[in-house]
């Protein structure tokens, strides 16, 4: 006899109830996964498509694999373009959550031809515990942006949806004052790991700016040697490239822009700006991005 219903539908909630889904056991201590997180709009695909260009890094769209949440082996291959059965199978046959990601990474590894893999989900930047839990040689790069471009972009996302395999606007235009307790809520839950020698953090405007030096930087800290290919991604040949598999960036697979530094001066209007400041002024001053609140 099957568990109860309720149990089934609590299950269901937490993202339990099959031994892929679990968090519980650790990982193979010598894997050593790259992890990209931060708070949503700060530039992690634009980060995730550089370091699918390297030679030996494969990074593939948003896979959620260390968020809470069940496991669905379909959308998964879907969106990474494998067949449904093969991810099936690895699920089936994992003895735990960790080991799951480890034979996907595999997956991902083989189909693109690569020694190593990165996962970008913004949402992983609450996650670092359970990473560094189940894979202690995993490695964390915190993407961060100033948060009043990051609000600016917040509010309308998500912009595209796809209807009949072609990227539709959404019209979506959120509260600012939402988009800036995210901000806030998402740093300040890594803000344990910042001295951590596995937690490296890169600048969006750095990258965009002046990306050689902030990926050799990356590089260094990665344990990988320099490859060229990075600064011309978007000529990169990959498995992971449809746009409508992370239809929320297209623009990511074209030439880098600066054209979203700084888009709080004509985005956000006196009031945005007051609500913005009252939520997340401190910090916005603590990390550098304004000298003082009087901006």
């Amino acid at each position: 006899m099957g568990a109860p219903r309720f149990l089934r539908d609590f299950a269901a909630i937490v993202g339990v109830g099959h031994p892929a889904d679990s968090f519980s056991a650790a990982g193979n201590a010598s894997f050593a996964p790259i992890v990209l997180g931060g708070c949503g709009r700060s530039g992690t695909t634009l980060l995730r498509m550089m370091l699918d260009s390297h030679r030996r890094i494969c990074c593939g769209p948003e896979s959620s694999l260390f968020r809470r949440r069940a496991i669905d082996a379909d959308w998964l291959a879907d969106r990474f373009g494998f067949a449904r059965a093969e991810v099936r199978a690895l699920r089936d046959a994992a003895r735990s959550r960790p080991a799951f990601i480890e034979a996907f990474a595999g997956l991902c590894m083989r189909r693109a031809g690569k020694a190593r893999w990165a996962e970008k989900t913004p949402r992983n930047i609450g996650r670092i515990d359970a990473i560094f839990r189940c894979f202690p040689a995993a490695r964390f790069v915190h993407v961060l942006r100033d948060g009043r471009d990051v609000a600016c972009s917040l509010r309308t996302h998500p912009r595209h949806k796809v209807v009949d395999g072609k990227l539709v606007p959404t019209g979506i235009r959120r509260p600012i004052a939402g988009c800036a307790r995210r901000w806030v809520r998402d740093i300040e839950g890594s803000r344990r790991w910042w001295g951590d020698p596995r937690f490296h953090t890169v600048r969006y405007e750095d990258l965009v700016l002046d990306p050689r030096p902030v990926l050799e930087r990356l590089m260094a800290f990665l344990g990988e040697d320099w490859d060229e290919a990075m600064l011309a991604h978007g000529a990169a040949d990959s498995p992971f490239r449809d746009a409508t598999r992370f239809a929320q960036n297209p623009e990511a697979l074209g030439a880098v822009s600066t054209g979203s530094l700084s888009r709080w001066q004509r985005d956000l209007d006196a009031r945005d700006r007051r609500i913005f400041k009252r939520i997340a002024g401190r910090l916005l001053v603590e990390l550098g991005y304004a000298p003082d609140e009087r901006w």
